[in-house]
């Protein structure tokens, strides 16, 4: 079933091995933009930059680390969970440590003559990269595959335990951040996040992570608890899906779970669902990270302070959360296009949202809905969609590569919202130019079918 996957000792049951996967990714926070956003004021400060400065340099250090993302990803498949989760978090840890000697580094740079300008921005750029590379890139990369692999009969059911967790997990990361660097400093915040990281979880993973040997089959009876409530309510959705489906006529999904044959980064960039999956959730990614970087600007065009303006997340995130697990029960059930296309639809109605803030709390309230539908159907776009379309054999490369679009998309959204001002003198631009690519991709994601069905076509 796993034919070329490593086979590794398993030293926990693959319910803890589902905790620890899920805590590889929250632990990668430093690297996401959450984190990263938290320490702007102060690096702002500390490297005498501005705040464009500091962007380019964040967006040089992206796309930088989504380029490096598709090899890397190779590599795992060649090094398995353990050891890569291992380098990396030491890695992540070192970055840390290393942007703690910014400030003294650019004060050396500059006594030996070279612009502080320059000098401030080759040094964020190269710490970017790293704490990316490693933060945002690796480190979910390998949690998030290692977990599929062992729950490869509940993949529908592990990705929603994800998709709720982690979202909360990074929306307490901020002020959790803030309180470090209000006792201890910015340099005192990293070294303790670091000592988290390495020897910290690195000794755990070290000990614990590893895929499923080459003839692991996973158990008929599963006594899983760590998804036990999930599976619950999975098959309280199935029962309603199959009782609305007999009154609308539908019939469940013959959509075959996994590949006969696994599929290679090379093969699966021939089929239209791999450009259709990975377009939708770059964009998405463009989009939902250029609305957090210039909330507070956005909604004072529209005449909404910054305390409206920053409340947005908070129930955008618990309509996430809540409809995340309902989705990803559902993917199970469902052919995966329909998400394809919930996820173009609702990236079009938050971007509709954006120019109509001044009208009020109908506006509000669909920013808030699409903008937490967008991120739920992210969830399954995002994890279920690979393995089931292309195998497990190459995972890794196709995740790699698919999470160095997103990435990229992550970097190049501030960018875009703020070309968008300087081109059209307001945010509403961006709606205006990529609304039609949203509904393009909405009509092209109907024909998103899975390679593997008959009527699939390269």
């Amino acid at each position: 079933m796993f034919s070329s996957i490593r086979s590794t000792p398993r030293i926990l049951p693959r319910s803890l091995l589902f905790v620890l996967g899920i805590l590889a990714i929250v632990l990668s926070v430093p690297g996401q933009t959450a984190g990263v956003s938290a320490f702007t004021g102060p690096l702002i400060s500390a490297m005498s930059m501005s705040r464009a400065q500091l962007s380019l340099a964040y967006l040089i250090g992206t796309i930088a680390s989504a380029v490096m993302l598709t090899p890397a990803g190779k590599i795992y498949d060649r090094l398995g969970s353990r050891a890569t989760g291992t380098g990396v978090t030491v890695a992540l840890a070192l970055s840390l440590v290393g942007l703690t000697q910014a400030p003294r580094v650019l004060g050396m740079l500059a006594a030996a003559g070279i612009p502080s300008a320059a000098a401030a921005l080759i040094i964020m750029s190269l710490g970017f990269f790293l704490i990316r590379f490693f933060g945002q890139g690796m480190m979910p990369l390998v949690g998030r595959t290692m977990v599929l692999k062992w729950f490869d009969d509940k993949r529908g059911a592990v990705s929603a335990v994800i998709g709720s967790v982690v979202p909360l997990a990074f929306a307490v990361a901020p002020p959790v951040f803030n309180g470090l660097i209000s006792s201890f400093g910015m340099t005192g915040a990293w070294f303790i996040i670091a000592a988290v990281l390495a020897p910290g979880f690195a000794l755990i993973v070290a000990f614990t992570f590893g895929d499923p040997p080459a003839d692991y089959q996973p158990p008929v009876a599963s006594s899983d608890k760590a998804v036990g409530l999930v599976m619950k309510l999975a098959v309280g959705w199935r029962s309603m899906a199959a009782r609305a489906g007999r009154r609308m006529g539908l019939r469940p999904s013959k959509e075959p779970m996994r590949p006969e044959r696994d599929l290679s980064l090379a093969e699966a960039r021939r089929y239209l669902a791999f450009w259709v999956f990975l377009l939708v959730v770059t964009l998405g990614s463009v989009l939902i990270t250029g609305l957090t970087f210039h909330v507070v600007a956005v909604f004072a065009e529209a005449g909404i302070g910054a305390t409206a303006a920053l409340a947005v997340f908070f129930p955008a995130s618990l309509i996430s959360v809540l409809i995340t697990p309902i989705a990803s029960m559902a993917s199970d059930r469902l052919p995966l296009k329909y998400f394809a296309m919930m996820h173009a639809a609702a990236l079009a109605l938050f971007l509709i949202a954006i120019p109509l803030l001044s009208f009020g709390a109908p506006a509000y309230v669909l920013l808030v809905v699409s903008k937490g539908m967008a991120s739920s159907m992210f969830a399954v776009n995002h994890t279920v969609v690979w393995p089931r379309f292309f195998g497990l054999e190459h995972l890794g490369s196709i995740s790699g590569f698919s999470a160095a679009w997103f990435v990229a998309g992550s970097a190049l959204g501030p960018y875009l919202f703020s070309l968008s001002v300087e081109l059209t003198g307001s945010f509403w631009g961006v709606s205006y130019a990529i609304v039609p690519i949203c509904l393009a991709l909405l009509v092209v994601a109907t024909r998103a079918d899975n390679p593997n069905l008959r009527k699939a076509r390269p």
